[in-house]
């Protein structure tokens, strides 16, 4: 067998095989939209209202010194696992008391900034494990 005539027959498809896309299930890391229940969001404009507000305003438009929590925010988080918005919330905010919100209240929280950012709630609250957080991304523009 010649040089050549082995490059077609073995190597070449063998290459080509590596080099293939793998089928669209394969490569696609899949995470689904969030759900939450229209109570938890409610309890997280309560604690919003508490223990954001000062700093991101009553109507989560920021201010001159602290980001708004709509439009560019949801720009920057969008796609993103809602488990590093859960360590980031839990780990820097409130800015004055960071890591002093309990994982109920960082969920009720990004349940309220879903629901003003416009994605529906769901029959199911955001779930409290974050691995399963992992599975559940900022949605990149919800519907209303």
């Amino acid at each position: 067998m010649s040089w050549r005539s082995f490059l077609r027959t073995a190597v070449l498809p063998c290459a080509a095989l590596l080099c293939a896309p793998l089928p669209t299930q394969a490569r696609t890391h899949h995470a689904a939209a969030p759900g939450y229940t229209v109570a938890q969001a409610e309890r997280g404009a309560e604690l919003y209202a508490r223990s954001c507000a000062l700093c991101h305003g009553e109507d989560l438009g920021g201010t001159f010194q602290t980001p708004p929590l709509t439009g560019r925010f949801v720009r920057n988080w969008a796609g993103t696992p809602l488990s590093e918005l859960a360590r980031y919330i839990h780990d820097a905010m409130p800015l004055m008391a960071p890591g002093t919100l309990s994982s109920g209240d960082v969920l009720a929280l990004i349940a309220y900034l879903l629901q003003e950012n416009g994605a529906k709630p769901g029959k199911w609250p955001l779930p409290d494990r974050p691995a399963r957080l992992d599975h559940l991304v900022f949605p990149a523009s919800p519907a209303r």
